[in-house]
């Protein structure tokens, strides 16, 4: 009986390894694809759309790739309003990005995506202090672009396994 039981398990062990191991080829598929990132040198956001860059071009990781496959072009903004606190005795800043991208074949020129991301907002408190409030409003900017940066790298790859599979 045990013997039986062995084999049963044996055969389980063996199905579910070889079901996903076709899995992995087709992740792996989409990895080798090159995304080459494009962000505009406007002067006022140009810190801002470098450290965009920077943060997409450490999750593709497209470094061994000699040319790019796909071209995405990604602009981000950032809109802050004034809020009332839950006590309603204080202001709050509420800041929010938004992340215009497009992703375009490269060997074709054809748009195969295009859209918008939005962050949710981010607090800050006011300062009496005008450079506190330049550097708290500076360090929620470069937080809403790591975030927003990992919202649209998930989103490239939706897109690119959902082409790859047509």
């Amino acid at each position: 009986m045990s013997f039986i039981k062995k084999i049963v398990i044996f055969f389980l062990i063996i199905s579910i390894f070889g079901c996903a191991s076709e899995n992995i080829t087709k992740i792996n598929s989409i990895n080798d694809r090159s995304i080459y990132i494009d962000t505009p040198n406007d002067t006022t956001k140009n810190r801002y759309s470098i450290l965009l860059k920077e943060h997409l071009k450490r999750r593709f990781n497209n470094e061994n790739k000699p040319q790019a496959d796909y071209i995405l072009q990604a602009d981000i903004s950032f809109a802050s309003n004034e809020t009332l606190s839950v006590s309603g005795l204080t202001v709050l800043n509420s800041t929010k990005a938004v992340i215009k991208y497009s992703l375009i074949d490269n060997n074709s020129n054809l748009l195969i995506k295009s859209g918008s991301i939005n962050t949710f907002p981010a607090l800050s408190s006011s300062s009496n202090s005008l450079y506190a409030n330049e550097k708290s409003l500076e360090n929620i900017k470069e937080r809403l672009i790591q975030s927003s940066a990992k919202k649209l790298y998930l989103l490239i790859n939706i897109i690119l396994r959902k082409l790859i599979e047509n």
